[in-house]
């Protein structure tokens, strides 16, 4: 049986602000210290992929806490990055977006040197028959995503040459809706902007079984075609979770791969239900009536299938 085993994190927010708005972002360094240290003691552990937000407002002093957690990790990780993790336009200290990924991917040599481009998208084979492509959805003008053409033309070179391959796709911005809250024009930035443009370039690659996302702080699990997209809740933002998966296929005789998910608190009971409700009363304050916002902590916790769940790809 072939098997691949590693877990997804996200939207960490480590902050120098403290908690603040519907995050624990004061504690999600300490949340993330010790699930490196359960993770980094499970021995068939392949490796983590963060997928974005590993900041809150990209100062030197949360890379530095994000670097103190991570250089006591012995495993492998890969980054993408998030639209927190580069500084503010109107800001001049702090990670751009080049430093983050002079900082996070290896492949940045190749990568275009205009001072606009997306600059955090690589591709790692992690094994003769598994591929994990990461792409960079982060832009300057808001917190909304988007895949500039540039990345796109890549993004179908490297589709072209994995076409053997099972192909894992990372992106911050999930490529669809997820939630009521989408439809809301002033919230159309939980979804990447040019999400279906993204989507017709993945329906043509057959070999592409999986996009792990990020950004949205929601927990959900959708079918696209035959193609399955996991959004992951975060880490400083109720649930207060992470995710591992387990990638196996028979040697002979069974061409298909089966993925089995699971999702893990980060926290204890008590702290995760205060940030049930920091998230409530974030959510109504912004206007929400009681029961919209009870819907979006009902997805952002998600239902047992989004939690824990097993597929055939």
């Amino acid at each position: 049986m072939t098997e691949l085993f590693f877990a997804q994190i996200s939207d960490i927010h480590i902050s120098s602000l403290g908690d603040h708005h519907d995050m624990l972002s004061g504690h999600s360094a300490d949340f993330l210290d010790q699930i490196l240290a359960e993770l980094g003691s499970i021995e068939d552990l392949d490796f983590v992929l963060f997928t974005g937000d590993l900041f809150d407002t990209a100062d030197y002093g949360e890379f530095q806490r994000f670097h103190e957690a991570i250089e006591r990790f012995s495993k492998p990780y890969y980054v993408i990055p998030g639209n927190h993790d580069r500084r503010p336009i109107d800001r001049t200290e702090g990670l751009t977006r080049r430093h983050f990924a002079q900082h996070f991917n290896p492949q940045i040599a190749a990568r275009p040197i205009s001072g606009d481009a997306q600059l955090g998208y690589w591709s790692r084979a992690l094994s003769p028959k598994v591929r994990l492509i990461g792409l960079d959805s982060v832009k300057d003008a808001d917190w909304g995503g988007l895949v500039d053409a540039i990345q796109l033309d890549w993004l179908k070179g490297e589709l072209d040459q994995s076409e053997e391959q099972l192909v894992i796709v990372a992106i911050h911005h999930p490529l669809h809706p997820l939630a009521p809250i989408d439809a809301d024009p002033n919230w159309r930035n939980f979804v990447c902007d040019n999400g279906a443009e993204v989507l017709a370039v993945l329906d043509a690659c057959p070999q592409v079984k999986l996009v792990l996302t990020g950004h949205h702080h929601l927990t959900k699990v959708d079918w696209l075609g035959s193609r399955l997209h996991l959004a992951c809740p975060s880490l400083a933002i109720y649930p207060c979770a992470y995710r591992t998966f387990r990638l196996s296929r028979q040697p002979l005789g069974e061409p298909e791969w089966q993925l089995a998910w699971q999702s893990h608190d980060a926290t204890d009971g008590a702290t995760i239900a205060l940030a049930r409700e920091v998230m409530a009363r974030t959510w109504q304050g912004h206007g929400f009536a009681a029961d919209f916002v009870e819907e979006l902590t009902s997805i952002a916790l998600g239902s047992e299938f989004d939690r824990n769940g097993t597929a055939v790809l």
